[in-house]
């Protein structure tokens, strides 16, 4: 996949990293310095591991020969991991779960450490496909490090400015991009029809 694939498809898959923050970011009277390095750090800390995980686990698989033709089943695997998660946060979107509001003094880790978990679990399928189709890994990395602290710092301020009514803005926009990215892997490189 090419480098702008996957900025698309991580920015897609932190989006709803976003929308956690900006819970989080809604709910305290401000913001700290140490808040924002212990967010960003856990954020991309487990980001990082998840991906590793998919990845490692795919790539030996590949390079050992379970896989038949790595390159296409991992397009198709990124295909239906971006499907889904683009269908996943439609969802979150249409649902608009009631949040209760109350302000904090300081944002504990266990507060959004459960939602980064459930969109680790996506990161984990792309390192998947990204391990199948040979992606380098650096890129990734940095794409990853580089994301994932962009999105913990617009949803933490986000939400302390505006409240968190943008998550559902953020929800879609992460399907969009993840829907885009799957339909381009789709048609130009499963189907090869462009």
């Amino acid at each position: 996949m090419s480098w702008l694939e996957n900025l698309l498809m991580i920015a897609g898959i932190l989006l709803d990293v976003f929308a956690a923050m900006e819970i989080q970011g809604a709910m305290i009277a401000r913001i700290r310095k140490r808040t924002i390095v212990i967010a960003c750090t856990v954020v991309a800390g487990l980001e990082l591991i998840f991906y590793f995980i998919g990845f490692v686990i795919c790539r030996l698989l590949a390079l050992n020969g379970y896989v038949s033709d790595p390159m296409n089943y991992g397009e198709i695997v990124a295909v239906i991991v971006l499907a889904f998660l683009g269908i996943r946060l439609i969802a979150k979107a249409i649902k608009r779960e009631f949040i209760q509001e109350k302000r904090k003094d300081v944002l504990r880790v266990w507060d959004y450490i459960k939602i980064v978990v459930v969109s680790c679990v996506y990161t984990a399928a792309a390192g998947c496909a990204c391990g199948l189709v040979g992606t380098t890994i650096w890129q990734i990395i940095t794409i990853i490090l580089i994301i994932s602290v962009l999105m913990v710092l617009a949803g933490l301020y986000t939400g302390l400015h505006f409240g968190f009514e943008m998550k559902t803005v953020a929800y879609v926009a992460g399907a969009a991009l993840l829907w885009g990215v799957g339909a381009e892997i789709l048609l130009h490189r499963v189907i090869e029809i462009i």
